[in-house]
């Protein structure tokens, strides 16, 4: 399942990481990646002024209740990366670990891409990943994310004119299984449509009830 996801920061945070962004050294992506296989820029180092611009992006997706109730995050790693005209990354699946800021891994169960790019402002770069039913192919506005499972084939097509920024990043959940995780989200918005999330709603216990404790059978902590 991939999910699109609007509006996880707006215009002006996006210009702002923009500004912040160009002020920043790029080195060449194949520092994480074989040259035949990807060709790309991305955020060097651990700068303190690199770090605020990650932390922007985590707290926009933890504090996105799509996101938050889809992933149920527990750990990130997480680059922002610039492809230029000629660049793309071919089919390929995400490692089971990365490492984080801290140097400890973590288990890569979710993988998205928060789009800072206007997708008229570039040519090619799509983002496509393949599934049992065909090629799923996303063009995602500036401010919008995408969320999938991390063992999805999935690639960036040749960019042809214009740069396509975006933060890419992997998630490990607090739930590691997939139908689980579906089960949880799926909750969450059946909640919301029945009760708008009201707390003295006379379902709104009884929905809490419900999910904290499948959480309780689920949870890895």
């Amino acid at each position: 399942m991939l999910l699109k996801i609007p509006d996880v920061l707006s215009a002006a945070e996006v210009q702002g990481l923009l500004n912040e962004l160009g002020k920043q050294s790029f080195q060449d992506g194949t520092v994480s990646g074989h040259s035949s296989l990807k060709r790309n820029l991305q955020l060097a180092g651990q700068t303190p002024e690199a770090q605020k611009l990650l932390n922007v992006v985590v707290r926009a997706l933890v504090t996105n209740r799509t996101f938050s109730a889809f992933a149920q995050p527990r750990n990130f790693q997480l680059v922002f990366n610039r492809y230029e005209a000629g660049m793309f990354y071919k089919d390929h699946m995400d490692a089971a670990l990365m490492g984080n800021v801290r140097g400890q891994p973590i288990r890569t169960d979710l993988s998205f891409t928060l789009f800072l790019t206007d997708p008229a402002s570039y040519q090619g770069g799509d983002f496509i990943m393949r599934t049992n039913f065909g090629d799923l192919r996303v063009r995602g506005e500036a401010g919008h994310a995408i969320c999938y499972p991390s063992n999805m084939l999935h690639r960036v097509e040749t960019v042809t004119g214009g740069a396509r920024w975006a933060a890419v990043g992997w998630v490990q959940s607090f739930v590691r299984g997939l139908d689980e995780r579906l089960a949880l989200f799926e909750l969450d918005q059946l909640r919301e449509r029945v009760t708008g999330n009201a707390v003295d709603h006379p379902e709104d216990e009884q929905f809490g009830r419900l999910r904290e404790n499948l959480l309780r059978l689920w949870v890895e902590v």
